[in-house]
C-alpha cells in the first residue's frame, strides 16, 4: 500500500519539478545507452553469432614480415599466395582453414562494379575473395545454389556467390543461379545466393564472394619474386578442433615457417603469434581487453551517477523539513529510506527505458 503512495508522490514531484526530472531522466538515459552500446558492440564482436559461429575456436594469421638477408629492409603485410599454399594449407592441426583477402585492403584499393549481363544497372559492391574452406569455417544460409569448390578455386574458375539483396537489386529476383554477371567487365557465373550478412561481421561480410585465385588484387600482390609470393593481401582464418589446440597450432606453424624459410634465398619470413579472436585492443591479450572495457563501462556509469547524486542531494536539502516532521512523528529511518529509494527508482525508470531504446537505435 505504501509503495503505491510513494509512486504517486514521485509522480507528483516529477510533474511539479519538470526541469529537475528532465535532467534526471536524460542523465540516466544517456548513461545507460552508452553502457549498453559498449556492451552490445563488444558482444557482437566476440560472441558466436551467425555466420561467425566458431569465433571461440578461430585464430587468425594476417600479419607477416619479410626481411632481407642483410636485414636492411623489412616489409610488413598479409600472407602471400605461395606462403598460403606451402605453410598455411599444410598445417594438420586445424579442422579447416578459410583463406580470404584482407577485407579493408580489398575494398579500399580495388573497387568492384557488378552488372547483370543484359541489364543496365551497375552497382559498386563490397566483396571478399576466399577459398572453399571459407564456407566450412563460416555458417551461411544458402537460399539458392551452393558454394564454389576447392577444385574451382585451384583452377581459377569464375564463380561467384552473391547475397539475396544484391541478386534482387541486379536481377529483380533471387533465383539467379546459373546467371552471368560482369565484375569489372569480367564475366562470372552465379553459383549461389546467400542471406544478407551484417556489416558488423568483420571477417565474413560482403555482398559478393568469389575464388581468391581470380582476384586482380591478389594476382598483383602475388607477382613473380620471392617477397611478392611470401607476403600479400591474404589472411588465414583457422578453425581449431578445440580451443586448447592453440599451443599445438603455434608450434606447428613455427616449424612450417622454418621449413619455408629454408627454401628462400633473398630473405626470410617472420610470423607473430597466431591471433585469437576476442576484439583485442591495440594487440593486448584478451584478459587485458576485458579489464579495459570494464573500466570504460564503470567510467560511463560513475560520472553520470555522481552528477545525478549531486542533483539528488540538492533535492533532499529542500525536503529536509518534510523528512524532519515525519521523523518527529515516529517514522522509522527504514521507511524514509524506502520512500527515497522508490522515488528515485520511479525517476530512473523512464530514463532507463529511454536509454535502452536509444542504445538499440545506435547499434542498428
Amino acid at each position: 500500500m505504501r509503495y503505491s503512495l510513494y509512486i504517486k508522490q514521485a509522480w507528483q514531484m516529477m510533474k511539479h519539478q519538470r526541469f529537475f526530472s528532465a535532467i534526471y531522466i536524460i542523465g540516466t538515459g544517456l548513461a545507460i545507452s552508452m553502457v549498453m552500446l559498449l556492451a552490445v558492440v563488444y558482444h557482437i564482436r566476440t560472441a558466436n553469432i551467425a555466420p561467425e559461429v566458431n569465433r571461440n575456436r578461430t585464430v587468425y594469421v594476417d600479419r607477416l614480415s619479410y626481411k632481407s638477408k642483410d636485414n636492411k629492409s623489412t616489409n610488413n603485410f598479409g600472407c602471400g599466395t605461395r606462403f598460403v599454399k606451402e605453410v598455411i594449407l599444410s598445417l594438420r592441426t586445424p579442422e579447416d582453414v578459410a583463406i580470404t583477402a584482407i577485407p579493408l585492403v580489398m575494398n579500399l584499393n580495388d573497387a568492384l562494379y557488378m552488372q547483370a549481363v543484359g541489364m543496365e544497372k551497375v552497382k559498386q559492391v563490397d566483396y571478399l575473395p576466399c577459398n572453399a574452406g571459407f564456407w566450412k569455417v563460416y555458417s551461411f544460409h544458402f537460399r539458392e545454389g551452393k558454394p564454389f569448390t576447392e577444385e574451382e578455386v585451384e583452377a581459377g574458375i569464375h564463380r561467384v556467390v552473391i547475397t539475396n539483396s544484391l541478386a534482387r537489386e541486379l536481377f529483380g529476383r533471387s533465383d539467379v543461379v546459373g546467371q552471368e554477371v560482369l565484375m569489372n567487365d569480367v564475366t562470372y557465373t552465379v553459383c549461389g545466393v546467400v542471406e544478407d550478412v551484417s556489416s558488423a561481421m568483420k571477417d565474413c561480410y560482403a555482398e559478393a564472394y568469389f575464388p581468391y585465385t581470380t582476384s586482380n588484387m591478389v594476382k598483383m600482390t602475388g607477382m613473380p619474386g620471392e617477397m611478392s609470393a611470401s607476403i600479400g593481401c591474404l589472411q588465414a582464418n583457422i578453425l581449431l578442433k578445440d580451443r586448447g589446440d592453440m599451443p599445438e597450432l603455434q608450434a606447428e606453424l613455427n616449424d612450417a615457417v622454418k621449413r619455408y624459410n629454408a627454401t628462400l634465398v633473398e630473405g626470410r619470413v617472420e610470423v607473430g603469434d597466431a591471433r585469437a579472436n576476442g576484439f583485442t585492443l591495440m594487440g593486448v591479450d584478451q584478459n587485458r581487453t576485458y579489464l579495459v572495457v570494464g573500466l570504460f563501462l564503470l567510467l560511463f556509469l560513475l560520472v553520470p551517477a555522481l552528477n545525478i547524486s549531486g542533483l539528488n542531494a540538492s533535492q533532499m536539502q529542500e525536503r529536509m523539513e518534510e523528512i524532519g516532521i515525519r521523523k518527529a512523528f515516529g517514522a522509522p529511518s527504514r521507511t524514509l529510506f524506502e520512500q527515497v529509494f522508490v522515488e528515485n527508482l520511479v525517476l530512473m525508470l523512464p530514463g532507463g527505458l529511454l536509454g535502452l531504446g536509444f542504445s538499440y537505435g545506435l547499434v542498428y
